[in-house]
């Protein structure tokens, strides 16, 4: 899921950019070099919401390399470009939190967590990143080179469905005639799970009747029906692949 801060209203994700100075670009002595590092990347996040591309265009190499969360490579250019502030009655905050530093030689490594909180038409949401950017020392100054960011997952907030129609779903699932394994989909404590072992199954989160994400993953369960209306397969979507498993058993009394 797409954050509408970093994924909609502003793409590039505005990857760390920790070594910036608010209004130069000048090294911080090296034994404060992390409490600068931490500082510095505070006020630049702070400035997000406005989409203000100055402090970012100052600090950026003009080889910059940029992988956002969505897989996009930007240039410089193309980042800069894609700043804007948020629209009329949105509002964000972004919060830098546990962040470290390697300083080797020229080059430093700098790497933390970003903490999101919008307020888009009165829906609170909340992300969270984590962040690696590289930087190379120039005279007395340092210039971003590279910045990459991960979305970090989450489960999903569960939404009320009929618990009384999981004999529809439950059962053993197969990948291929050849393979012996199977999956099995069964009710466990008022919930519904999946697994090749109730030892090791996952609790599935309920988002429709039909669909549903496995806890502790980044993977969402959608069960099919056929023409008749029954559920005679299973598809796992995860990385943007799809595999798909066939209704092999099911469930005693379903």
């Amino acid at each position: 899921m797409r954050s509408a801060f970093f994924g909609v209203y502003f793409p590039a994700a505005l990857a760390a950019l920790a070594l910036l100075a608010w209004g130069s670009v000048r090294a911080a002595p090296a034994g404060d070099v992390r409490s600068w590092f931490e500082s510095t990347t505070q006020q630049l996040y702070d400035s997000v919401a406005s989409g203000d591309q100055a402090p970012w265009d100052r600090v950026l190499d003009a080889t910059c390399e940029v992988t956002t969360e969505d897989g996009e490579f930007l240039d410089k250019a193309h980042f800069l470009a894609q700043m804007r502030p948020l629209p009329a009655g949105s509002t964000g905050r972004i919060k830098v939190r546990d962040l470290t530093v390697r300083v080797l030689g020229e080059a430093a490594v700098v790497h933390y967590w970003l903490d999101e909180s919008e307020d888009i038409s009165g829906q609170a949401l909340k992300t969270v990143y984590v962040e690696t950017d590289t930087y190379r020392r120039e005279h007395d100054s340092w210039m971003m080179v590279a910045m990459q960011l991960t979305v970090v997952p989450r489960d999903l907030t569960p939404i009320p469905v009929a618990s009384r129609e999981w004999s529809a779903l439950t059962g053993e699932y197969q990948l291929g005639a050849s393979d012996t394994s199977r999956y099995k989909v069964f009710e466990r404590d008022h919930s519904l799970y999946m697994g090749r072992d109730t030892g090791s199954a996952r609790l599935l989160i309920p988002l429709a009747p039909l669909v549903y994400y496995a806890q502790g993953s980044i993977h969402i369960i959608v069960f099919v029906q056929d023409a008749s209306g029954t559920v005679n397969e299973l598809r796992e979507l995860h990385k943007y692949n799809e595999v798909r498993m066939t209704r092999v058993r099911k469930a005693r009394g379903a």
